[in-house]
């Protein structure tokens, strides 16, 4: 059953402090994502580009609702009002809470991660 879940879902880590692995660096390939946990609770989502790794909060910015990463359209979407942000422009908005301006809400919260040897880590 966690193989299923993981191949619809992707795999879930927690991270906790800097330095804490998140991911082995060969788990998640160039044009990837991979869903993980702070130590607060908060939901967050790390990429893989050739730059290198980056990651942000899922809670959006309007009114909390959970962000999900849709690799078709490139865009990382609030499922309560359909704002979306762009993950590979800084997390900014690209269309506010139901086709409002962008300008009505922050970009998603950038989460450090970095990669130390084999593994994607909390940086």
């Amino acid at each position: 059953m966690a193989s299923v879940v993981a191949a619809v879902f992707g795999s879930q880590t927690t991270a906790q402090a800097s330095g804490t692995r998140i991911v082995r660096l060969s788990k998640v390939k160039v044009g990837g994502s991979h869903k993980f946990q702070l130590a607060n609770g908060a939901s967050a989502l790390l990429f893989r580009t050739k730059a290198g790794v980056f990651a942000y909060q899922t809670i959006c910015t309007h009114n909390g609702g959970s962000v999900e990463y849709f690799a078709a359209s490139k865009l990382m979407v609030c499922g309560v009002h359909n704002a979306s942000f762009d993950p590979l422009a800084a997390g900014k908005v690209v269309k506010g809470p139901d086709g409002s301006a962008a300008t009505t809400i922050r970009a998603l919260p950038s989460v450090k991660v970095k990669v130390a040897g084999a593994w994607i880590v909390l940086g």
